[in-house]
């Protein structure tokens, strides 16, 4: 009977417990484990400090109160005044300096917004300026063109409507006006019966070079030498009528040529049978026989 006995194993000490029906505590509830159980499960921390709340006493069906430490030397200990005291003074610090921060950037951002205001002023006011300077340059040019048109106007003898001043400040004559052949004309004789022969046309006594120009549109259809006429030009301008400019001293322009109203063909001389240096101007209307020039100038608004 014992050799049987002894091929079996020694029960364990939990078998031993079992079989005597003997129950024992988790290690957890322990006099060295109750403390920091409670404690770690309890610890809560706020703006104003530590503070520490004790943990309901465990229960499992057994009263464990002898276990459950006592919380009241950790609440002390965490609501030390001069703790919390710390803690406000780092929330207020932390907060100061966001608030210091915020109000950096702030300022940062209105001084940008000022520079670039500032900025954007000065581009304006230069703007405005510049515009100024372009309408002050722009009245000036018309002033300036105004006054060339009208000296124009008074030197071809015509209305300031009739005349025209390019870019360059050179003067043009609209289309189908009319000018005098030369600039403030000095009438000295004019047209008709004269030394027993008759004066074909009216003279005008000018120093020797004085420019002489195409009283309208046309065409040079004479320009060369006339026996009594000296140096001598005919225009036939677009309504058919020919002028004719006696005694010059040269020509600018050559037969076939088209000319302008104003546009300057040759100089005025003392060439041919002449008593000293002027112009004679003829006017044959339709190209026929020769008509007094001063009342048919009349009558296209040229006066002298």
């Amino acid at each position: 009977m014992s050799s049987y006995s002894g091929r079996h194993r020694t029960p364990t000490r939990a078998e031993r417990r079992a079989a005597t029906g003997r129950r024992r505590l988790p290690k957890a509830f322990g006099a060295g484990y109750a403390l920091p159980t409670a404690a770690a499960a309890t610890l809560v921390v706020t703006a104003g400090g530590a503070t520490a709340a004790q943990s309901t006493a465990l229960a499992s069906g057994t009263a464990v109160s002898a276990f459950t430490a006592p919380a009241a030397p950790h609440s002390e200990a965490l609501a030390d005044p001069a703790l919390a005291e710390r803690s406000k003074g780092e929330v207020a610090q932390t907060v100061a300096g966001y608030t210091d921060l915020a109000q950096r950037r702030q300022e940062s951002s209105q001084s940008v917004a000022e520079g670039q205001g500032r900025a954007q002023e000065r581009q304006r006011v230069a703007r405005d300026k510049k515009r100024k300077e372009l309408a002050a340059q722009k009245r000036e040019a018309a002033k300036q063109r105004a006054a060339e048109k009208k000296a124009a106007a008074k030197e071809l003898g015509v209305s300031t409507e009739e005349v025209t001043v390019d870019a360059e400040g050179t003067p043009a004559v609209a289309d189908g006006a009319w000018v005098l052949p030369l600039t403030n004309p000095v009438f000295t004789s004019g047209f008709g019966p004269r030394w027993g022969r008759m004066h074909a046309g009216d003279d005008f006594g000018v120093p020797i070079g004085t420019p002489l120009r195409a009283m309208s549109n046309g065409e040079v259809v004479f320009a060369g030498q006339q026996s009594g006429y000296g140096t001598m030009i005919d225009i036939r301008y677009t309504d058919g009528t020919i002028s004719r400019y006696g005694h010059m001293s040269s020509l600018q322009v050559t037969v076939g040529q088209k000319v302008s109203a104003g546009e300057q063909v040759g100089l005025s001389g003392n060439s041919g049978r002449s008593t000293g240096p002027h112009l004679h101007l003829e006017i044959h209307p339709g190209g026929g026989e020769p008509v007094a020039p001063r009342p048919w100038l009349a009558a296209k608004g040229l006066t002298y």
